[in-house]
């Protein structure tokens, strides 16, 4: 039997713009679509961040959060995750305004960054008590972190303060990014060196930014892991060629692990591989 790999797609983040690609979704009507075609192509989970449906900005506002969720919702059965970091750096938000959506709006996931660090020129502060808070709360709602890990000393962080700190029991599920100015550099050493370090019997996907996006993430699905693609962290489908929309970004990455004797995994099979606190 071929090993499944969950591919999630995050469809527009918070740093690009239409500039970098015109085919940026901004609306929920776009994001719900760009979600149903990649979900179509294979990706099982999705990656939320909001934006002004005016402006194209970086939003925290919880209606838009909502509409984006209703949408795809409507589209398509994918997994859902909302963050928990994007308005720190670019809108400056409070933890409480950071989480405020996914205690609210109940998203099967939200990503918890695990640990303070510079992103690019500004401070991405993520303290331990703003960790165990996160996990606290998701836990109480049955919303499953997605401990997204930008340097080694990170796993360690969620170690200390969610696991030996009695919050949270694993298994849990972590996102090794690879390629942020600040973060670890994207090198196939350093993504050993992550998987060396991951607790046994966790599940894992690699982010890896810009041009490491595929041949980092094509990696880590032969390491035993899975992978995310999409517009927040690269616009080009290869050298110089922008992809036309997160789907064909999703195509790719299919196409290759077929080609290496793998499948996507459906949403169903997710579901019953990552540790979701609600398996609804």
């Amino acid at each position: 039997m071929s090993r499944k790999v969950i591919i999630t797609v995050a469809p527009t983040g918070s740093i690009p713009t239409r500039k970098d690609n015109p085919a940026l979704p901004i609306t929920a009507e776009e994001v719900a679509l760009e979600t149903r075609r990649s979900y179509e192509a294979g990706a099982s989970v999705v990656h939320l961040h909001a934006r002004n449906p005016v402006t194209g900005e970086p939003t925290s506002d919880i209606k838009v959060y909502r509409d984006y969720l209703a949408a795809v919702r409507s589209a398509c059965p994918i997994i859902t995750q909302i963050t928990t970091g994007g308005g720190a750096t670019t809108l400056g938000l409070s933890p409480e305004e950071r989480v405020r959506p996914v205690l609210e709006l109940l998203p099967d996931s939200a990503s918890l960054n695990s640990g303070s660090m510079n992103f690019g020129r500004k401070l991405f502060s993520n303290t331990p008590d703003v960790m165990e808070l996160y996990a606290r709360r998701m836990k109480e709602i049955n919303v499953m972190p997605e401990f997204e890990i930008y340097d080694l000393s990170m796993l360690q962080n969620v170690d200390y303060w969610i696991r030996q700190g009695g919050i949270l029991d694993p298994p849990y599920q972590f996102s090794f990014v690879l390629g942020v100015m600040g973060g670890i550099p994207p090198s196939i050493k350093n993504l050993l060196a992550l998987v060396e370090s991951t607790p046994a019997g966790c599940t894992w996907q690699v982010i890896g930014i810009g041009r490491h996006q595929i041949p980092l993430g094509i990696t880590g699905a032969m390491l035993g892991g899975n992978l995310r693609v999409g517009f927040e962290d690269n616009v080009f489908l290869s050298k110089g060629v922008l992809a036309k929309s997160n789907a064909e970004l999703v195509e790719k990455a299919v196409r290759i692990i077929r080609e290496l004797g793998m499948e996507a995994a459906s949403v169903e099979e997710a579901r019953d591989t990552l540790p979701l606190l609600n398996k609804r």
